[in-house]
Order: structure tokens, then sequence, then C-alpha cells
């Protein structure tokens, strides 16, 4: 009963995260049980959401594209390495950014990571929830610089470093997407203001808030609409 109560009380205080692990973890099983030992096979990993490029720009209509690929993995060590950060430092975050204002930027930074994979890499085949946590580390890193609060610039640090050191290991990893992680990053960076903690929300004035929102908005639109065009000019 005390181990039932614990489970609440931890999920009450970070229900985004728990709920997001567990979409994760529901799609790769998804992914094993639809596909066994032959889940990372390009043409599977298609089939079950992943960015690729050629398919939006014959089918416009497919921009989906850039959402799914956050909740899909290829293979084991992928999955775990991704599900345990979300886990183990996605509860941190989203104790600091309160757990709409985490979500959104999980999903959003996400999402830009892919446009700017599909903007930069249009005949690739990816996906990943990596996107979203390089989202994630770079507004916490973000946010401490926007409001100079002494706790969030100490936070800040580390998980700046954080950052640049996985983009720095990235350089050498042949399998990895180092634009979607960029691009992730980025994201993060942008919605740090507009999704700032309450507590110190206010140490951003509007405007800033909404100049970082609508960088963010415009250039994604217009990545995607250079990706689109581009590359059907490319690909017919």
């Amino acid at each position: 009963m005390n181990k039932l109560t614990n489970f609440r009380n931890e999920f009450n205080r970070y229900p985004t995260t728990y709920i997001l692990a567990t979409i994760t973890f529901g799609v790769w099983m998804t992914q094993l049980l639809r596909y066994g030992a032959h889940s990372q096979n390009p043409i599977n990993l298609f089939h079950s959401g992943a960015l690729f490029g050629p398919d939006i720009i014959a089918h416009p209509i497919h921009l989906w594209r850039l959402v799914t690929p956050i909740f899909v993995h290829i293979g084991w060590e992928h999955f775990l390495l991704n599900f345990f950060t979300l886990v183990f430092i996605g509860r941190q975050i989203e104790g600091a950014f309160g757990s709409q204002r985490f979500f959104m930027i999980y999903l959003l930074s996400g999402i830009y990571g892919n446009i700017v994979i599909f903007f930069l890499e249009p005949f690739s085949l990816s996906a990943g929830a990596s996107t979203s946590l390089f989202g994630v580390f770079s507004a916490m890193a973000m946010i401490g610089y926007l409001t100079k609060n002494s706790s969030f610039l100490e936070i800040g640090k580390q998980f700046a470093v954080l950052v640049l050191a996985n983009l720095v290991i990235n350089l050498f990893q042949t399998d990895v997407s180092i634009s979607g992680h960029i691009g992730g990053a980025i994201g993060g960076i942008l919605l740090a203001a507009p999704f700032a903690p309450r507590i110190v929300a206010h140490r951003i004035s509007k405007i800033r808030k909404i100049i970082f929102f609508t960088i963010f908005i415009v250039s994604a639109v217009l990545l995607i609409w250079f990706g689109l065009h581009h590359s059907f000019n490319t690909l017919y």
C-alpha cells in the first residue's frame, strides 16, 4: 500500500514525465510486437512513424511525420538511453518549469529538431526522443541566462555543459543526426522565454517572450517551406 501511495505521489509531482515515458515505452513495445527483431529495418521504421523527408515532399499532408518520430526509436540501446534520460532528468526539468510548460517545450522543441533534420537532411530516415531532450536541456540552460536567477544560473550552467558535451560526442558518431540535436537545442532556447517557470517568468518582459515565440514559429514555417520546395525541385 505504501509503494502504491508513493507511486501516486511521484506521478502527481511529475505527471508529464511519466505520461511521455509511458507513450514512448508503448510505441517501442508496439514496434517490437509488430516487427520483432526486424523493428530496425528502414521500411518498418517508416511504417512506425519515423521521419522520412521524401514522404513529406510527396505528400505534404504527412507533416505529422515531424511529430511521431519523437516517440519512435531505432533499437534497444537507442530506446533505453532516451527513455531513462527522460525519466530521471525529465523530472528535474518538469519540477522547475511545471508540467504544462515542460510538455510544450518537450513537444515543440522535438518538432523543431525534426524540422531542422527535414531542412538539412531531407532524404534521411530518422527517429528518437533526443530532439526533445536536447530542447528541454537547452531551455533549462537558457532560463538562467534570461532571468539571472542565481539558482537557475547554476543549474543552467550544468545543462549547458551537458548539451555542449553531447554535441561534441555526436561529431564522432556516424549514426546520430547531429542536425536534429542542434535543432532541438535551438528550439529549446527559443521556447525558454515564452514557457518560463512561473516563479521567474516575471523577470522576462512580455515583449521578449513574444519575440522569442514569433522567431520560433516563423523560422519553423520557413524551414518547412524551403525544405518542401528545394527538396521537391531536387527530387523531381
